[in-house]
C-alpha cells in the first residue's frame, strides 16, 4: 500500500458497506421512501463512504480504476450539497446493489495489495 492509512480506509469502506447491506436487508423501499429517518440513515452511509473513497491515495485508486471512485466520491458531494434535492431513487440504488459490489471490489483489493486473506 502507498499510504500507511490506505489500508485502514479500505477496511472502513467495507465496514460502512456492511453496515449499508443490514440497513437495506432490515427495510423495503416503501418504509425507506415513508421514513425521514431512514432515508437520513441512507444519505449519511453514503456520504460516509464518498468521504472515505476521497481519503484513498490516488496511485491506489489509478491502480484499480475499475471501482467507480469518482462517481462515489461524486455521490457524496451530490448529497453534501445538494441536501435539499436528494433523489431517492439513487439512495436506495447505492444501499440495495452499489453498496454490495463496491464491498466484493474492496475485498478484491484489500487481497491484492496485502497479500493477505480478508
Amino acid at each position: 500500500m502507498s499510504a500507511p492509512d490506505a489500508e485502514l480506509t479500505l477496511r472502513q469502506i467495507m465496514e460502512v458497506c456492511q453496515k449499508a447491506l443490514e440497513f437495506r436487508n432490515s427495510t423495503t423501499w416503501e418504509e425507506f421512501r415513508g421514513d425521514w429517518r431512514k432515508q437520513m440513515l441512507g444519505e449519511r452511509l453514503v456520504e460516509v463512504l464518498g468521504e472515505a473513497v476521497k481519503r484513498l491515495p490516488d496511485e491506489l485508486r489509478d491502480r484499480h480504476s475499475q471501482v467507480p471512485w469518482k462517481k462515489i466520491a461524486g455521490t457524496r458531494d451530490y448529497i453534501a450539497h445538494g441536501y435539499d434535492s436528494v433523489d431517492y431513487d439513487v439512495i436506495w440504488g447505492v444501499l440495495n446493489v452499489e453498496a454490495g459490489k463496491l464491498k466484493e471490489s474492496v475485498e478484491a483489493i484489500l487481497v491484492k495489495e496485502t497479500q493477505s486473506e480478508i
